[in-house]
Formats: C-alpha cells, sequence, structure tokens
C-alpha cells in the first residue's frame, strides 16, 4: 500500500514538473545563465562599426552562419539561437532567442549598465567612442514587469531607434 502511494506522489510530481518551476525553469536556474552575455557585448560592438557587414559581425561574435536568406542570416550557439537582419549585405539589428541561456535582468545591467524600463522590457545604451554610434540593447523578461530576477527570453540589438 505504501508503495503504491509513493508511486502515485512521483507520478503527479513528474507530471506539472515539479514544485518551483515556471516556464519550465527551474528555479535554480533564476540565478541566470550568462554564456549569451560576452556575444551580446561583442554584437552590440560589431553593431556600432560603420559598413557592419554580416562576415564583420558573425567574425566579431566568433560564430558562424547555419542558414542565410537575402534578409537574414543565422547563427547556432549552445543554449541560443542569434539571427542577423540584413537587408543587403549590412546587418541592421541582431536578435538573441534564448530558449535555454537565459541571463537575468541583474546580469545585464552589471555589463551594459542601469536600464531604461519601457513597455517591451529593460532598455539599455552602448555608446562606441570609437565611431560615435549608440546601439540601443532591449532586453525581453520571460514576464513583466521586470525585476533584476527576471529572466530574459530575447534581446534585441540595433541602432538608437528601438523603441
Amino acid at each position: 500500500m505504501w508503495l503504491a502511494a509513493s508511486l502515485i506522489v512521483a507520478a503527479a510530481c513528474s507530471r506539472d514538473g515539479g514544485a518551483g518551476t515556471r516556464d519550465g525553469v527551474s528555479d535554480s536556474s533564476t540565478k541566470g545563465n550568462d554564456a549569451a552575455i560576452p556575444v551580446v557585448r561583442a554584437g552590440a560592438r560589431a553593431l556600432a562599426e560603420p559598413g557592419a557587414s554580416v562576415d564583420l559581425v558573425a567574425a566579431q561574435m566568433e560564430g558562424a552562419i547555419a542558414v542565410r536568406t537575402k534578409s537574414q542570416a543565422l547563427m547556432r550557439y549552445d543554449g541560443y539561437r542569434v539571427t542577423l537582419t540584413t537587408p543587403g549585405e549590412q546587418v541592421t539589428r541582431i536578435t538573441f532567442d534564448l530558449p535555454e541561456a537565459r541571463p537575468t535582468v541583474a546580469q545585464l545591467t552589471k555589463v551594459f549598465g542601469k536600464p531604461e524600463e519601457i513597455r517591451r522590457g529593460m532598455m539599455y545604451e552602448y555608446y562606441a567612442e570609437a565611431t560615435g554610434a549608440t546601439i540601443q540593447i532591449l532586453a525581453e523578461p520571460v514576464s513583466l514587469p521586470a525585476t533584476e530576477t527576471s529572466l530574459v527570453k530575447r534581446i534585441l540589438i540595433e541602432g538608437k531607434k528601438l523603441r
């Protein structure tokens, strides 16, 4: 009898994902995964370069183009994907989709400074002294309103006009 009751409880826990899960991410991972942050920083630096071509951006981000169309290029990393929006050969936007390697707002704030909270998430600015370009980085949290411990599901990088 005791064995049967234990099996029923164990089966119920495995079906709902266990206690403490949110969007398929356990509470132990709410610390965030900062694996994508160096690549985000490299993408912002590359986009600030005049004539940021697909090859330049991919080289700066130390990634290889997996798929290419006239308007997009896709790179894959461990735990996330990066899409370059490319009208022609120039990169105008970099999108990070973070299904697994999700940083927290606090981790991004540590690297990019205090953000401005906007309707879609948290907006950071990156200023490249060498070129004088201002790049905006929008971090879209898993749920709103965002807090420092909020996990980020998507990051968009483009020149200053991303609202």
